[in-house]
């Protein structure tokens, strides 16, 4: 009975001591991609985790691109990410950009103009 007692101490010393030791994390790839974001851009995003921080950015690029901005400069990006994050415009939502009155509904240059006349 002795022998299974300290036989048990034995093995869980180890175990609890390791416990006791701080552990050194190191950063994720997330949070090394955030940090190297710029100042104004980690002070818009600093209240959410690195990983919801980097897909709002991503999301705002993308808007931008999708409207036409694919040469985006700075402070639109920083703009559009401020429209993403503000509440007033619920989840996402963005300023539309129209192409014109002409342009609903989008057609391709492939269907020929009088297609929609027979529906």
């Amino acid at each position: 009975m002795h022998r299974y007692l300290l036989l048990a101490l034995l093995i869980s010393a180890p175990v609890f001591a390791q416990e006791q030791l701080p552990r050194e994390q190191t950063p994720t790839p997330d949070e090394m991609a955030f940090a190297r974001l710029p100042q104004d851009l980690q002070q818009l995003l600093g209240n959410l985790p690195a990983r919801v921080a980097l897909q709002k950015l991503d999301y705002a690029r993308q808007n931008l691109i999708a409207t036409g901005n694919a040469g985006y400069s700075h402070d639109q990006l920083r703009g559009t990410l401020e429209t993403v994050l503000d509440p007033r415009y619920g989840y996402g939502a963005v300023r539309g950009v129209s192409a014109g009155a002409m342009s609903f509904p989008p057609l391709s240059p492939l269907v020929p103009a009088n297609a929609f006349d027979y529906r």
